[in-house]
């Protein structure tokens, strides 16, 4: 995850001038960056906490994990495409697409956890009906994000992938 993180940030190109309006065109580019920097962190932060009560990874675990990490790597190129292309509907939406990804298989990553672990009640917490609703919450809003980049705006698309990503600011698997 420190290697996508490091991958966006090479993508932001400084300014040609010494004044600091040549630093207004990047916005788009800035925004796209700590927006996806704010995902990979709060995955991180929730992939360290989710893997810890693991005393084994299982095969179906560590295979789900990958597809998970794989799909972090396409952040990169999801944000610089839509940095690049000045928040255009298209590559926003393949953005939201790409965090939906990410997060859908996040989902399946800590239901296959859930089922490795032994404690019974830490097991619940971890499979239980809050994190089910907060997960679908997160896959509505970035769903719903894809639809209005097209049919309203790519900032009010912005929002709400910012908003879905507020939701797991605390694991929810700790609340």
């Amino acid at each position: 995850m420190a290697i996508a993180i490091t991958v966006m940030l090479l993508d932001l190109k400084p300014p040609q001038g010494g004044s600091p309006a040549a630093l207004a065109p990047l916005w788009p580019g800035f925004l796209s960056y700590l927006i996806s920097f704010g995902f990979v962190a709060v995955f991180w932060v929730n992939h360290r906490h989710i893997l810890r009560p693991l005393k084994r990874l299982s095969e179906r675990v560590l295979w789900t994990n990958i597809v998970f990490l794989f799909l972090i790597t396409l952040l990169p190129f999801s944000t610089a495409y839509m940095s690049r292309s000045a928040l255009a509907p298209f590559p926003t939406a393949l953005y939201a697409g790409v965090i939906a990804a990410c997060g859908f298989t996040f989902g399946v990553l800590r239901s296959f956890i859930a089922r490795d672990i032994e404690d019974a009640s830490l097991r619940q917490r971890f499979a239980g009906r809050t994190v089910a609703m907060v997960g679908a919450a997160t896959f509505a809003l970035l769903a719903a994000s894809a639809i209005v980049a097209y049919t309203f705006s790519s900032l009010a698309a912005l929002g709400l992938i910012v908003l879905s990503s507020a939701l797991h600011f605390a694991p929810v698997t700790r609340r």
